[in-house]
């Protein structure tokens, strides 16, 4: 998926540690549905200035819901929850960050990961998915709310939808049902 390359170490860096992550996935009535496992850099281990410079992620005001929520009777509008798969996957990193091959992967030659992509639990993940989530929905014609960058409005006539951003869960908000299938495509699409 074009994560990292691995390249030879260069002199005085520090390679973060890694490790999978598994899960069961169960259903509503407690039976087992499928394996889940997720590789996650050890953030923890990432050094300020050095692996990352910034990690803030905007999330939409609990006022912004709780007043969309109010309105959203009187306007009967449709209402979607969405979780974005592998949301953290599709960020670019900027700054050079390096990892150990992960466990089971290692081909012994002692090269080391630089990553090309974030990878879940690496600092600055949470705000590179934001940033380019935040340019597809420009590109594509949403308009920030003024008061809160993580409600995105797209307006036709009487007709809008809405699509408020809490990492990478949503709710959207629309007039219609076209509307709302239509920016669930949108997201869909990014």
């Amino acid at each position: 998926m074009g994560t990292w390359k691995l390249i030879e170490k260069p002199s005085g860096v520090v390679a973060i540690a890694n490790k999978f992550v598994f899960a069961k996935k169960r259903d509503k009535d407690g039976k087992l549905v499928k394996y889940k496992a997720r590789l996650v850099a050890k953030g923890c281990a990432q050094r300020p200035g050095y692996d990352y410079i910034e990690t803030h992620s905007p999330v939409v005001h609990m006022e912004t819901i709780c007043a969309i929520l109010a309105i959203a009777p009187m306007r009967k509008l449709h209402i979607q929850q969405l979780d974005v798969k592998g949301a953290y996957l599709n960020g670019k990193l900027k700054e050079c960050v390096f990892m150990k091959q992960p466990e089971g992967y290692n081909d012994g030659t002692g090269r080391i990961c630089l990553l090309i992509k974030t990878l879940y639990s690496l600092k600055q993940a949470r705000q590179e998915w934001n940033l380019k989530f935040d340019a597809k929905l420009h590109k594509k014609g949403y308009k920030w709310l003024r008061s809160n960058t993580c409600m995105y409005i797209w307006q036709v006539g009487e007709d809008f939808i809405t699509i408020t951003v809490w990492v990478d869960d949503m709710l959207t908000f629309a007039t219609t049902i076209e509307l709302q299938q239509k920016a669930k495509a949108n997201v869909e699409s990014e």
